[in-house]
């Protein structure tokens, strides 16, 4: 089990890691914007530097371990980064991240927008239409059906929603 810690500074161990690099990094590299920091039970696994691009706002962020992956929502983007090999893909959510929902069969990725599913390979399966203009949220996944609410008039104006756990699709 991994336990994944966004800092604003790290110093000794993490200084000496050489660390993964994510998000819009400059040529010369620079400070990151933020620094994740990754534990296991045997010790100190890997470090993660984040950087943003100007336009992005960060209301949330979010890392956990799940199914052999590193799963980061920051920014605008869902990154994935495979725990043995550090093998990273990068998926643009078009607008800021809000929450990750983790099941053993599948990923629930909320955007401002959108819902989106990984399977455990890592791949995205589908990624729905617009369920809310500032906001997304998951209630309850029951039988094959995701429940939910989108914000689609700010601030308050939150609207349910139901969406196929299988294809994306709203119904």
């Amino acid at each position: 089990m991994c336990r994944a810690t966004f800092q604003s500074e790290i110093d000794d161990p993490w200084t000496g890691l050489e660390p993964i690099r994510l998000g819009h990094v400059p040529p010369g590299r620079g400070t990151p914007d933020r620094y994740l920091t990754v534990e296991a039970d045997r010790g100190h696994l890997l470090r993660v530097d984040l950087y943003r691009s100007t336009d992005e706002c960060f209301p949330f962020e979010e890392a956990l371990s799940w199914s052999g992956w590193l799963v980061i929502g920051w920014g605008h983007h869902l990154f994935l980064v495979n725990l043995q090999s550090h093998a990273t893909s990068t998926v643009d959510l078009g607008t800021y991240f809000r929450h990750l929902y983790p099941a053993i069969d599948y990923l629930l990725v909320a955007s401002g927008e959108r819902l989106l599913r990984v399977d455990p390979d890592g791949e995205v399966r589908w990624q729905s239409g617009a369920l809310g203009i500032d906001g997304v949220i998951v209630d309850a996944v029951a039988d094959g059906v995701i429940s939910g609410r989108g914000e689609w008039d700010p601030p308050g104006g939150w609207r349910p929603f139901k969406v196929r756990l299988d294809t994306g699709e709203t119904g």
